[in-house]
């Protein structure tokens, strides 16, 4: 009877955790067809407050597939700004993705300036002209301080994709970037009206910032359940990066 007891929670528990596999699978699989023009325009992802590695991770190997984009670098920023590069593949017509880590990783305003010279580095060892950043959290409050930089690297933004960003105490935007277009993008939990952290109310004072100083400004809301639109969870989210990948490389 001990014996027929183990064997039947050992069963169940592969049975669970078989579930589990075909249901995550299952989940992903809309991206499995997705299929963008390549390019050498280079997408930065942008971390949020306390952000690393891990919290860009999933964004950046949603990406990494075979006619979507390929993971070809990353950017390390130390605490006081400098550059250092590990190369996983080459950086070509590929819609290079290049997640950036930063050291100091609580300081908007800072991290925008080192940016810069991210960008500027991107440029001069590896023949980047052109950029998007994808900004999760404060991610998002970094491309928009760097737009508000007053010495901006030799590189043109073209998209930027800001998940679940708020904008305390920022100002209207500065510069003129008539080529530049965004997508800005809040999660709502069932009824509530914000994703658990940041109220939708937080996210679109950013159509004011920017208006009249870019090509073009889109908004949009991810409404569900809490393992798809929580703060943290957005960035997990497989119809969200459907829409993020189609924006970041429209038909050419």
């Amino acid at each position: 009877m001990k014996h027929q007891r183990g064997l039947t929670v050992f069963l169940t528990t592969l049975l669970v955790l078989g579930s589990l596999v075909g249901w995550w699978n299952h989940r992903w699989a809309v991206l499995n067809h997705l299929r963008v023009s390549q390019t050498r325009t280079a997408t930065l992802f942008l971390p949020g407050t306390h952000g690393a590695w891990l919290s860009l991770r999933s964004m950046v190997t949603s990406l990494d597939r075979p006619g979507v984009g390929t993971f070809a670098l990353t950017a390390r920023v130390s605490w006081d700004g400098r550059v250092t590069w590990q190369q996983h593949q080459a950086v070509a017509a590929n819609n290079p993705l290049i997640p950036v880590v930063f050291k100091d990783n609580t300081h908007p305003q800072k991290q925008a300036r080192q940016l810069a010279t991210v960008l500027t580095q991107l440029h001069q060892r590896y023949g980047i002209d052109r950029v998007n950043f994808v900004g999760h959290s404060s991610g998002g409050t970094i491309a928009y301080d760097y737009l508000n930089h007053g010495a901006p690297a030799p590189v043109r933004v073209r998209r930027i994709v800001m998940v679940g960003a708020d904008f305390p105490e920022r100002t209207a935007l500065r510069g003129h970037y008539p080529q530049l277009q965004i997508l800005n993008l809040a999660g709502t939990i069932g009824r509530l009206a914000n994703d658990s952290e940041v109220p939708v109310n937080t996210v679109t004072p950013l159509k004011k910032l920017v208006a009249g100083h870019v090509g073009r400004y889109q908004f949009a809301t991810f409404n569900g359940p809490v393992w798809d639109t929580q703060h943290s969870l957005l960035h997990e989210n497989p119809a969200l990066d459907v829409k993020m990948i189609r924006y970041l490389y429209p038909p050419s």
